[in-house]
């Protein structure tokens, strides 16, 4: 044997050369601090996803989304509080940098967000900050959604096949179904700076294989605040499944989106060694 052959390194995820050549390599100076510990069971429960989308570049998030210009994260923050004994389960809140039309139909737009709710896979858009509390109310108060999280006869899986009836709001709330896979990033700077710098590399990587598989109709994604456990970026949430999933790096990014838009369990079991835990759906 050649004195100069040596074994190539490989990720037992991706399969890819490590270092890889194909994808980006996060910085060292980042790298280096994300931590290697155990993950599994990292997950605060919840049975709900929030997320709270307005045009804001998640680059100017501050450390806490409650201090948002405008006071709508602040406004429902307080609202699943003040329901929380009727609502009776945690509800997982977060900022979402989408692009809405609120900035050229409203006058104040950062008092209008389109809201997007999983794992039930739907949109409520164009929701004032007056029509917080009504939407709240019907949603997990009254449980008036895709999913009925007080059911305890079907699984989430059961419901989201049969069922197509939307919640009813005010006229001018549009409510729809979100179709495919969808993939929220943990890219909040000012709350961690490993989640800042890797969260919009991972995003890169999803566009780019989206683009390059032709799977716009299939996955979609969400820049999404602090979701917890940001020693562990980068942190991806996988919906409907509800299955989180860090120190992901932009090389498990193909083999992630083949796993879920496949329904394939052998690839899923790949994606192992990334898992931190999963949507609570125990009755």
């Amino acid at each position: 044997m050649s004195s100069t052959t040596e074994a190539t390194a490989y990720d037992p995820c991706s399969g890819c050369e490590m270092p890889c050549s194909k994808h980006a390599s996060y910085p060292p100076e980042i790298a280096k601090e994300i931590d290697q510990g155990k993950m599994v069971g990292s997950v605060e429960k919840h049975r709900r996803h929030l997320c709270i989308g307005q045009s804001i570049p998640s680059s100017q998030w501050p450390s806490d989304i409650k201090d948002i210009h405008g006071d709508y994260v602040a406004e429902l923050t307080r609202v699943l509080k003040e329901k929380k004994d009727g609502i009776g389960y945690a509800v997982k809140l977060t900022s979402a940098s989408v692009v809405t039309t609120a900035t050229t139909t409203a006058d104040n737009p950062s008092q209008i967000a389109d809201l997007y709710l999983f794992p039930d896979q739907i949109k409520i858009a164009n929701v004032h900050i007056e029509q917080i509390e009504q939407v709240v109310q019907t949603l997990f108060v009254e449980d008036q959604s895709i999913i009925k999280i007080k059911d305890k006869n079907k699984t989430i899986e059961e419901q989201l096949k049969e069922n197509n009836n939307l919640p009813s709001f005010d006229d001018n709330i549009i409510c729809e179904r979100l179709e495919g896979v969808w993939l929220l990033v943990c890219c909040h700077y000012q709350r961690d700076q490993r989640c800042g710098v890797i969260g919009p590399m991972i995003v890169d990587e999803i566009e780019k294989y989206v683009r390059e598989a032709d799977l716009s109709d299939k996955v979609h994604w969400l820049k999404v605040s602090h979701l917890g456990g940001h020693k562990f970026a980068g942190n991806v949430i996988v919906y409907p499944s509800g299955t989180w999933y860090g120190r992901v790096l932009t090389c498990h990014i193909p083999l992630l989106i083949d796993a879920y838009t496949s329904s394939s369990e052998e690839l899923k079991s790949k994606l192992q060694p990334l898992f931190r835990g999963h949507l609570d759906t125990a009755w």
